[in-house]
């Protein structure tokens, strides 16, 4: 008896479980998901619009951009005007430093960086090391 019982019960669940495959639950109405429904889709808000952060944030940019310009445009001035005669003053200055260094003897310079020269003792200002003694002709 119970062995029958099992089987109707069995038997009952896949039929049931068969029939809910072939015919899934109905959508309540107006559902999109509906094939049935012919819906027409309302197009969305402008989801670009400008509010008022937006407008603030452009009118900052703007505002900055223009204040780069304006700079930008005064540096370039600058530079036709009184930058020539700041490279004039810095290229006579390293003229002098030269004339200085040919007329000594003796200069300065660090072993590990021979690109540094001095006309007097000290240190590195790379890597600290003690400056060392070279005669010219070296």
């Amino acid at each position: 008896m119970i062995k029958s019982i099992r089987i109707f019960a069995a038997a009952f669940c896949a039929q049931w479980l068969i029939g809910r495959a072939s015919n899934p639950p109905s959508l309540p109405p107006g559902n999109p998901a509906d094939p049935q429904i012919s819906g027409h889709t309302r197009t969305p808000r402008n989801l670009l619009a400008r509010d008022e952060i937006t407008l603030a944030i452009a009118k900052e940019l703007s505002q900055t951009e223009s204040t780069a310009e304006s700079s930008e445009s005064k540096q370039h001035e600058g530079m036709q005007h009184g930058g020539a005669d700041e490279m004039k003053k810095t290229s006579d200055a390293m003229k002098q430093k030269s004339d200085e260094m040919k007329s000594g003897a003796t200069i300065y310079t660090c072993p590990m960086h021979p690109q540094i020269h001095s006309d007097k003792p000290g240190k590195c200002p790379i890597c600290g090391m003690t400056l060392k003694k070279m005669e010219r002709g070296q």
